[in-house]
């Protein structure tokens, strides 16, 4: 929800202005956008599918109608910069930079790729603006802020109806890619890691608390036996979970090809690979360190393991 449905009004407003009329701002956003719509569009009919065989029926003790309505209650309150732009989102959930919270690898990584989002972001702005004012006075930027904010078109709650200097539009266009390559890939890859041993994160119960109070005579083996997903739905969870983390082929440090074939970003895109180097081997002693230490390791925002869209 946060990221596939949440994304999904921005890449319809995307293409009805800023593609349809060739934007220079296409050029960053092609990669963005990349079979996220036809995902949705398959999700539409396997993953949230309602009926009485659905996956989410089967799988989860809510069942589809009640996670989607989750997905919505959370979609009413949302704002867009609070909910998607890292520190926000963190600041939000009371773990902003100034809460000491040793381990917390999301956020230590998470936050530097943010900010070398960021600065890739206002490089490109600045190579296609030469000013505030030229931002303001872009028609087709001002078309998109609308299509995408207004209640009857993209309906994004938070999401500038105008865009009037290059800081804001900059600042759009970092939160936007975070979304899409950050933040997908924090929640959709760890998904194998923690279902495939079923006991760690049940999709599902097939008895309730009561239950085991009145049957289980306090034995924990009443609860593999009678409250686990069964043989079918552990293997249905476990095909999922693999498919659904497959590495994508076009990572964020993949886009070199696509940049040479634009007009616009490459020298900006050639200085955030260089940035993305520092990150990944930053990470990779970190990890080093924790491996030999006994304790976890985090790979999901290594740079060579985040997709440039949401392509899966």
């Amino acid at each position: 929800g946060n990221t596939h449905l949440t994304f999904e009004p921005h890449i319809l407003a995307i293409h009805n202005t800023l593609r349809k009329n060739e934007h220079p701002l296409w050029d960053f956003f092609e990669p963005l956008t990349k079979d996220t719509l036809m995902l949705n569009w398959a999700a539409r009919f396997t993953l949230a599918e309602f009926g009485a065989e659905s996956f989410g029926d089967a799988m989860t003790s809510v069942g589809t109608g009640q996670f989607m309505q989750l997905i919505r209650n959370r979609w009413e309150k949302y704002d867009f910069f609070q909910y998607s732009a890292l520190p926000d989102e963190l600041e939000m959930r009371g773990f902003d930079q100034d809460f000491e919270f040793p381990g917390y690898l999301f956020r230590e990584d998470g936050m530097k790729l943010w900010n070398a989002i960021g600065e890739f972001t206002l490089d490109f702005v600045n190579e296609i603006y030469s000013s505030d004012d030229s931002v303001a006075a872009d028609t087709q930027v001002q078309l998109w802020a609308k299509e995408t904010a207004e209640q009857n078109t993209g309906a994004v709650h938070g999401f500038p109806r105008l865009i009037s200097d290059r800081a804001t539009l900059a600042r759009i266009m970092q939160t936007l890619w975070w979304v899409c390559s950050g933040l997908h890939a924090a929640v959709n890859f760890p998904q194998y890691d923690y279902f495939t041993y079923v006991p760690n994160k049940p999709l599902g119960a097939r008895a309730g608390m009561r239950q085991y109070l009145d049957e289980s005579n306090g034995k924990s083996e009443w609860i593999y036996d009678n409250v686990m997903p069964d043989y079918n739905a552990t293997r249905q969870t476990l095909q999922v979970a693999r498919i659904l983390t497959i590495p994508s082929e076009h990572c964020i440090d993949t886009l070199t090809d696509h940049y040479k074939d634009v007009k616009h970003g490459l020298r900006s895109y050639e200085k955030f690979l260089d940035k993305l180097e520092i990150i990944g081997d930053e990470i990779e002693d970190r990890n080093q360190v924790n491996k030999k230490a006994g304790r976890a390791v985090y790979n999901y925002l290594h740079p060579t393991r985040v997709p440039s869209s949401i392509d899966i």
